[in-house]
This record gives C-alpha cells, sequence and structure tokens, in this order.
C-alpha cells in the first residue's frame, strides 16, 4: 500500500514539473488564457503564440509533437499523460490567477478575472482569429480564406474538446441502442431497454446544454446563462420550423404539446449562446453597477432566449437540414470521390486539431429526421485504419529496434481510434509512411462510401466501431470489414513501396506545416 502510495507521488511529481516547464516555455502563466485536453492533446489558448519556444518544446523526450493554430498551443503528450499534466497546468494558472488583483464585478463571468479579461473582445468567427486579442496579430486582414475557415473549425474544437467524454457516452449508448433494436431486444415493457433509451436522450439532450456552457464562456459571457440558453434550446415543448406534414410552423413556436424539436441541434445553440454574450456585453456597458446585478441577467436571458426560440431555431435549423441534405445528395451521387477525398485527408486535419469541429456536422446528420445516421464516420475510421496500416509496415521493415519498439504498440493502438502516438511517434516523423497512411485512408474510405456504409454512434473507429455498425444490417457491417482490410492492406502495401527511411528534420516539419 505504502508502495503505491509512492508510485502516485512520483507520477505527480512528474507531471508537475513537466507542467512547469511547459509553462514556462509557453511564454508563462500570463501568457495562457485557458488549458483543456482532448485523448492526446494538451490545448492552450495563448494571448501571443510568438512567446512560444518551439524548438525547446520539440525537444523534450516527453513530447510526441507540438503544432501552433491559430493561437492555440497543442502539445501531444499521449493518453497516459495527457489529463496529469493539464490538471497540474490548471491548479498552476489559478494559483497565479488567484495572486492578481480584482477589481468589483458584481456580475462578473464565472471564470478567473485573467480569463475574462482575454474573452472579453474575442469574436474569432468575426474578427477572424482565435486568438486572444486580435488587434495584436500582424496582418490580420489579409490572411487567406483557407485560414479563416481554419479558424472558425478551430472555435468549434475549442468548444468541442471539453465535451468529448460526452461525445464517447453518446455514441457508446447510441451505439448499443441500436444494437438491441438489430437483435430485436428493443421491447419498451422491458425496464433495462427504458433506462437505456432514457440515457441516451438525456446524454443527447445534456450535450446542447453543455455546448451553450462553452460557447458563453469562450466569449467571455456568463457560463450559467449560456446553460440555460441550452436548456431552451432542448425544452420538449419546442416544435420544428416545420410540422409533420411539412409545412410552416413558426406561428406555433411556442406549443403545449411535447414533440420533435432541436434536440441534438448544435449550431443553433451555439449562435443563441454567442447572442447572449453579445447582448450581455452591451448591457454591461450601460446599465450602471447598481442594477446590473438584476437587469444585466434578466435582460441578456430574456432577450437572448427569446430570439433564439423565434428567430435562430428556426433559421438555423432550417440552414442545418439544408447542409445535411446537400452532404448526403453528394454521399448518394458521388460517393466514390466524396470517400476517396476525405479518407485521404482526414489525417492531416487531425495533425491540425480541426476534427473535432467536425463532430458537431456529425451530430446533426444524426439528429437530423430526414437522415438519422452518420455517413462520415465510416470514413474517418478508415484513414485511422491506414494509419495503423502504415506504422505496421515501419514495423516490419525498419531495423531501427528503438522505432519498432514505438510502431507496434502505437499501431495496435491506432486499430482501437487513438491514432496519434503512430501518427505523431512514426508516420509523419518518418515522411513517406504518413503518405501511406494517406493512401490507405483513401482506399478504404472510397470503398466504405460507394457501398454506402453507414454508423449510428459517435466518436468509435477502428475496431471498437464493429460492434455498433450492425443496426443498418448485415451487409453494411460486411463492407465494413471489407473497407478496413483494404485499407489496412493499401497503407501497408504503399509504405513498404515508399520505403520508411527516416527523413531529414527540416523536411519533416514541412510536410507537417504542408498538411
Amino acid at each position: 500500500m505504502q508502495q503505491d502510495d509512492r508510485s502516485v507521488t512520483k507520477g505527480r511529481s512528474s507531471a508537475r514539473a513537466l507542467a512547469t516547464q511547459l509553462i514556462e516555455w509557453s511564454g508563462g502563466t500570463d501568457n495562457i488564457i485557458e488549458s483543456t485536453h482532448c485523448t492526446t492533446r494538451l490545448r492552450l489558448r495563448l494571448q501571443n503564440s510568438d512567446l512560444v519556444e518551439q524548438e525547446r518544446l520539440d525537444g523534450m523526450q516527453e513530447i510526441q509533437g507540438v503544432h501552433v493554430r491559430a493561437g492555440q498551443l497543442q502539445i501531444i503528450l499521449g493518453p497516459a499523460l495527457v489529463s496529469k499534466v493539464n490538471r497540474q497546468v490548471n491548479v498552476m494558472l489559478q494559483s497565479a490567477a488567484s495572486s492578481i488583483p480584482k477589481e468589483d464585478d458584481p456580475i462578473g463571468p464565472i471564470t478567473p478575472r485573467l480569463h475574462e479579461e482575454n474573452h472579453m473582445d474575442s469574436y474569432p468567427l468575426l474578427f477572424v482569429s482565435t486568438t486572444s486579442r486580435p488587434s495584436n496579430d500582424k496582418g490580420l486582414h489579409s490572411r487567406a480564406l483557407l485560414h479563416r475557415l481554419m479558424d472558425a473549425f478551430q472555435f468549434f474544437s475549442d468548444i468541442v474538446v471539453p465535451i468529448i467524454p460526452l461525445f464517447v457516452v453518446s455514441g457508446l449508448l447510441l451505439g448499443l441502442l441500436g444494437l438491441a433494436r438489430a437483435f430485436g431486444w428493443d421491447d419498451p415493457g422491458q425496464t433495462w431497454f427504458r433506462i437505456l433509451s432514457l440515457l441516451t436522450g438525456s446524454a443527447f439532450q445534456l450535450m446542447a446544454v453543455l455546448f451553450g456552457y462553452n460557447t458563453a464562456k469562450r466569449f467571455g459571457g456568463t457560463p450559467a446563462l449560456g446553460a440555460a440558453v441550452g436548456i431552451v434550446m432542448t425544452h420538449p415543448g419546442i416544435l420544428p420550423f416545420t410540422d409533420i406534414s411539412g409545412n410552416p410552423a413558426f406561428a406555433q413556436a411556442l406549443p403545449i404539446s411535447p414533440q420533435f424539436g432541436y434536440q441534438g441541434a448544435i449550431i443553433p445553440t451555439v449562435l443563441a449562446a454567442f447572442m447572449l454574450t453579445i447582448i450581455e456585453k452591451g448591457l454591461r456597458r450601460w446599465i450602471p453597477s447598481s442594477g446590473a446585478v438584476l437587469l444585466v441577467p434578466f435582460l441578456s436571458f430574456s432577450l437572448a432566449g427569446s430570439l433564439a426560440v423565434l428567430v435562430i431555431e428556426p433559421l438555423a435549423l432550417g440552414l442545418g437540414r439544408s447542409l445535411g441534405s446537400i452532404l448526403e445528395h453528394v454521399f448518394n451521387y458521388g460517393s466514390l470521390l466524396f470517400g476517396l477525398l476525405l479518407g485521404g485527408i482526414y489525417s492531416s486535419i487531425v495533425i491540425t486539431g480541426l476534427h473535432h469541429g467536425i463532430q458537431a456536422i456529425e451530430v446533426g446528420l444524426i439528429s437530423n429526421p430526414d437522415i438519422g445516421f452518420n455517413f462520415l464516420l465510416p470514413i474517418w475510421s478508415m484513414a485511422n485504419i491506414g494509419q495503423a496500416g502504415a506504422g505496421l509496415a515501419v514495423y516490419a521493415r525498419t531495423r531501427d529496434e528503438a522505432l519498432r519498439k514505438i510502431a507496434l504498440p502505437a499501431s495496435i493502438t491506432a486499430l482501437f481510434g487513438i491514432t496519434e502516438p503512430v501518427t505523431y511517434g512514426v508516420n509523419l516523423k518518418l515522411g513517406r509512411p504518413f503518405l501511406g497512411a494517406a493512401a490507405g485512408g483513401a482506399a478504404g474510405g472510397a470503398y466504405v462510401a460507394f457501398h454506402q456504409v453507414v454508423a449510428n454512434s459517435l466518436g468509435l473507429t477502428g475496431l471498437p466501431m464493429i460492434a455498433f455498425i450492425v443496426q443498418p444490417g448485415l451487409m453494411n457491417l460486411v463492407h465494413y470489414l471489407i473497407g478496413f482490410v483494404l485499407a489496412l492492406a493499401t497503407a501497408f502495401t504503399v509504405t513498404l513501396l515508399l520505403g520508411v527511411d527516416r527523413v531529414g528534420r527540416s523536411e519533416a516539419h514541412k510536410l507537417n506545416e504542408q498538411a
């Protein structure tokens, strides 16, 4: 027992030492706005990305990769270390923030003053950059359209990353529900099935609430009010923009009888919470502090909630369904090229860290009553399997024992959907295997898209996805398995043909930047 305690203490001290070093080489606590993490990456939102000592960070043994995107420093630490280091970084940030003198602010956001000052004037979708102080960025107005799109996806990633555990839970629950229906176990009279349905529905409703919370927090509003807007969005008494017959139902925006509404509609929630922060900040400037405690929250929520129900929800839901229909049309009539392209470039999207922003689109596809399934996830899965195939080729061909020790376990991990270790630790570092992985993802993606393989879950790729792809039909599973083998074999073969010799550091860095 004492040995276990010593092991825990040692691990905590190691994480604290690493966090201290990361903060120092990221510009110090004053330069860090916020620290979050996903499965493998520590994500630091920065005041000034020029203060990052990237070469020193790249040289650390514990770090698998470092990237700076749109004012955010992404440090790949791996699943075993990232949560521990993030916890220590947040402890140090909170300690530093508590030592800063605070002005009286009776209605300030829940977040520390350090965070508030840097959120107040940050509107990435309007000012292009997602950094905390857009006015300090050089060449802000001359950035390319591609960079603007990357910033927009970065904004969604900032909101999605803290909700990733809920995505995993929702995906598992939704997959289990589909599995039960596929085997005819969906008896509403059974208690276990009713509980499973309740948990699945609750997870999707809670998703909108957390999106509202994180959006308000991201823009410097009051997070609790953002969550309240999310609750408005998931209220069972809200009708959709059209009724069952397809006729406009705008005049019935406040019905009494509960029907299918905006549950799972993420984009309207984000827009409504964003509108809330604009209203809240405007009211703060005009209402005297003596009445601000009562009037600002009341007026902000009342105005934003009303606009959400009467304007934002119907318009955004209509646009969301149109986007879903366009994607479905492309999937149905151009599936081969669709899967080839997305399967080939998905790993490059993962490198930028913007892939989490796409999950909002996946939620919209599943919650859309006209679609009801996720046809993007099988393509993403093929890209991940391609990374595993390339890593296995490196293991089979290289004579570098140190590299072999990394390549095999990292490739096996990729088969279960976690690709960062093999991507950054092996394929991208060598260069050519990354191209082989892209070829495998393109081949597998083209196959599953051509045969219209779909999923009824979120977030699960690789081998775990097999259990949750049965519900649409047996052939859906068969084609997924064929695509799985095709992606793995293509990536393995192409990587062997290209070779696995280590490229120079400058060339690898260039490949990374181009991706």
